[in-house]
């Protein structure tokens, strides 16, 4: 079978986000910015905040749990268990998947990690319909994931402020072979390995934690060792990257910028915001910006794709584009022809 002809479809989905929620007004003391600068520039009127029980892998089983009620998907019919999640988590060493199979009784399946930061989502759908047309063994993949990046961010640094938008959140979605609606087209996935160490935790890694004695006094916190030199780079690739892995996954589908009917990117301050609509042509209307959440790392496509069903953007036949984008630094984007939820 050609791959163009390879169906498999997104049988549904669910979206943990912690019920407590913290406002711009209520932050703008902590970080020393004005609210409103909160609202125009970092592009938030207010997010979720985590409360103790809110760790990766247990805000993602919680996900899981409700997409399987949901769906009716017994877990005893999942043949994988792909977790696109965070490497922090609760435990180091330590594979996600697994332990959310054994939670949710996928006896069946087997399971494995992989992550691509803030790129998750797109990239965990390319890589179980991919292992579905590899092997037709696997009909039901449950793919899921958690962010509790936003514990890393340091609101006392000012370095840190283009992190204060983050918040926690599990998500968990289930694709199925031959599943006749919603649809999965095809992914696009670029890395910009230039910003590769533009930041990253310093404290847990086998480098750091051995050979470091001041470990102690660099913080269980993110470290942007050259903020210039990152928003420099950034400043250079992010928007060709953005933009060219949503052309990539439009043209690998036989689409083009004029098929998008709804775009669900990653929260992002409105600036940049309005110049990957400009650049590919979407209006603000046909597009999800996550005011009311901020950046719930690979959850915010799901969160947006909620959104246009909610306001009627999204209809049977609509070519929704799910994007993308984590430290590191990569992008994704993957388009789901959507047609019923469940």
């Amino acid at each position: 079978m050609n791959k163009s002809e390879f169906n498999v479809g997104l049988v549904g989905w669910d979206v943990y986000l912690p019920e407590d929620r913290i406002t711009a007004d209520e932050l703008a003391p902590q970080i020393n910015i004005p609210a409103n600068i909160i609202r125009d520039k970092l592009g938030f009127d207010r997010k979720p905040v985590g409360g103790p029980d809110d760790h990766c892998v247990a805000m993602a089983t919680k996900a899981a749990k409700r997409c399987l009620e949901k769906t009716g998907i017994d877990p005893r019919d999942i043949d994988l268990v792909l977790w696109a999640g965070e490497d922090y988590k609760e435990y180091v060493c330590w594979t996600a998947a697994i332990n959310i199979q054994e939670t949710i009784g996928a006896v069946n399946a087997w399971a494995f990690d992989t992550a691509l930061r803030c790129a998750g989502t797109p990239l965990g759908l390319k890589v179980a319909k991919d292992l579905m047309f590899a092997d037709d063994e696997i009909d039901t993949v449950l793919i899921v994931g958690g962010n509790t990046n936003c514990y890393l961010v340091d609101y006392r640094n000012p370095l840190h402020s283009f992190l204060f938008d983050m918040a926690p959140s599990g998500l968990a979605m289930i694709v199925k072979r031959d599943w006749p609606e919603n649809r999965i087209l095809e992914s696009n996935i670029l890395t910009e390995s230039c910003l590769t160490m533009d930041c990253v935790g310093m404290v847990g890694g086998s480098k750091t934690h051995l050979t470091h004695a001041d470990v102690d006094d660099l913080g269980w916190k993110l470290v942007v060792a050259d903020p210039e030199g990152m928003k420099a780079r950034l400043n250079e690739k992010s928007i060709p990257a953005f933009v060219e892995a949503v052309r990539g996954a439009l043209r690998k589908s036989g689409l083009s910028e004029a098929d998008i009917g709804y775009l669900c990117p990653i929260h992002c301050n409105p600036k940049a915001h309005r110049l990957i609509l400009n650049e590919l042509g979407v209006s603000e209307e046909n597009a999800a910006y996550l005011r009311d959440y901020g950046h719930c790392g690979h959850g915010d496509n799901l969160i947006g794709l909620e959104m246009g069903l909610k306001d009627g953007r999204i209809v049977e036949g609509t070519n929704v584009v799910l994007l993308g984008a984590g430290t590191g630094m990569a992008f994704g984007s993957t388009v789901i022809r959507y047609g019923k939820y469940m």
